[in-house]
């Protein structure tokens, strides 16, 4: 292979990393999806977790500088899948792809992660390619 066709798939390899990574800081959900979010949450995860988002009781608060500490460095797809394959704990894995985005989407909200203009993606592949980080 030429150097300079080496060059070129290097440098649009790169663009697209770049380019697919995205943080919890650029609106990756919307507040009508959060919204739903916080109807299931009052349903599905409240008894546990609390009306606060506090925790209590074995389980974890979900709101907060622990909560976003214990998420920093890892995705948002990380965070899905631990809520699709173990909540609520009576029952996982019961709600759809777009129920458990849409928790997602309400733990992004109540931690103060801005809202943009379009759902998060259900998809973990899409999911996978958002970074939680604190805030600068």
């Amino acid at each position: 292979m030429q150097p300079a066709v080496i060059t070129s798939l290097l440098i649009a390899l790169a663009l697209s990393l770049s380019a697919a990574s995205r943080s919890v800081w650029d609106g990756v959900y919307t507040k009508a999806q959060a919204a739903r979010g916080q109807s299931l949450y009052s349903e599905e995860c409240a008894k546990c977790h609390g009306q606060n988002l506090a925790g209590g009781d074995g389980s974890p608060e979900l709101v907060g500088p622990d909560f976003v500490g214990r998420w920093s460095g890892k995705s948002v797809g990380d965070l899905y899948q631990i809520i699709r394959k173990t909540m609520p704990t009576d029952d996982p894995g019961h709600l759809s792809t777009r129920q458990y985005a849409a928790l997602a989407a309400y733990l992004l909200n109540m931690n103060d992660f801005p809202a943009g203009e379009k759902d998060l993606d259900p998809d973990p592949a899409a999911l996978n390619d958002i970074r939680i980080e604190k805030k600068k």
